[in-house]
């Protein structure tokens, strides 16, 4: 690892989300993957939520004017890389790294199909969204913790706009989804779910937070949490039935990003000279693909070399748990909070918040943790 990456998290898959993830497999007597979490364990129910981009550090900042009533003083454990919401959930839905599963990426380069997809949407880059679903074969290599749950009851609680999209299909298998309007009804179906009867497994999922983050100040960013987390702890904590836990966590957090310290490229960029295709990852965390790395490291090191960190495939796969060969030739890290933005279709814009790279904004996650 080169020196930059002294003063950026790595994340500790031995206490982050994925170990959270094993720590369920391991409550109800599953194999696991990894070393679970070390949580009390043996109980028939357990409530996961999951809220999109509530890092550790804006928790910090929400405790000037709001701390839980009912929910513990949270543990801070680590997200994996890429810190972003495809591979994140992934991590956490599969109890496995991200070199895994495979989801390595927002925007990733799938050989077998030829093109670079938006692992989001499940589309290659200018298509309509879904079109791997509805037209190929794609499917996780990895099996859900839904699917290794067997014999208990798992239900998944997302947003109702996601039901039936390629991406859910994939992360929910083995679960029975039910859809959400509005935060209201999630706290509902959520504790209703979790108090009925038998062994089970319930997730939430909320995305707010996230969505907040990338277009507003981080004001509107903290208060979203505030709200959310607000809910959790006055409805759902003391309603937690016995014999059960609950645990509130992030799939990762969030950077604030200014304009100044954006950094735009094309497909007319002198980049492209040393690049077999646009690259792949993120804004904070990119794949660069070439036949020439070194040269390549060149050029971004006497071009950008105060802005990121650049490593080759070798030396970045500690990052995502292990090798894939989805990992860029070159893998870019942006540093403090810079911004690599590509212009794929030249329709993007910039973002207030951003997430993928090694920052402690992104990296650390809170975990509350609260049982009968």
């Amino acid at each position: 690892m080169r020196e930059i990456l002294n003063n950026m998290v790595k994340p500790d898959y031995e206490n982050s989300i994925v170990n959270l993830s094993n720590w369920i497999l391991q409550n109800f007597g599953k194999e696991t993957h990894h070393k679970p979490l070390d949580l009390p364990v043996n109980f028939e129910k357990i409530g996961l939520i999951i809220i999109d981009a509530f890092g550790y550090i804006a928790f910090e900042k929400m405790k000037r004017f709001y701390f839980p009533k009912n929910l513990p003083n949270p543990e801070k454990i680590t997200s994996i890389f890429p810190s972003t919401t495809t591979a994140a959930l992934t991590s956490i839905y599969t109890a496995k790294t991200p070199a895994e599963h495979g989801m390595i990426g927002y925007i990733l380069f799938l050989k077998e199909y030829g093109f670079l997809v938006n692992m989001i949407e499940l589309t290659p880059i200018g298509y309509e969204r879904d079109a791997l679903k509805d037209r190929m074969e794609f499917k996780l290599p990895v099996t859900t913790i839904f699917e290794e749950l067997n014999g208990i009851e798992r239900y998944v609680i997302s947003p109702a706009r996601y039901g039936g999209s390629g991406l859910s299909l994939m992360l929910h298998r083995g679960a029975k989804v039910v859809g959400y309007t509005s935060i209201g009804d999630f706290v509902f179906k959520f504790r209703d779910i979790l108090a009925g009867e038998g062994k089970k497994i319930v997730v939430g999922y909320i995305p707010n937070v996230d969505g907040v983050g990338h277009k507003e100040r981080e004001k509107a960013y903290i208060n979203e949490a505030s709200m959310i987390l607000r809910q959790i702890d006055n409805m759902i904590a003391p309603k937690i039935p016995e014999n059960a836990a609950l645990a509130v966590t992030a799939d990762h957090g969030m950077i604030r990003t200014p304009e100044s310290k954006e950094i735009w490229l094309g497909i007319d960029s002198e980049i492209m000279k040393y690049l077999l295709m646009p690259p792949g990852g993120e804004r904070r965390m990119m794949h660069l693909y070439t036949k020439n790395p070194d040269a390549l490291l060149n050029y971004l090191e006497e071009n950008y070399s105060t802005k990121g960190v650049f490593l080759k495939k070798e030396e970045a796969i500690e990052l995502f748990g292990g090798n894939h060969e989805r990992i860029g030739d070159v893998v870019l890290i942006a540093s403090e909070n810079y911004s690599f933005n590509f212009k794929y279709r030249f329709k993007e814009d910039s973002l207030a918040g951003m997430h993928g790279g090694l920052s402690e904004e992104e990296m650390y996650v809170p975990l509350f943790f609260i049982s009968k």
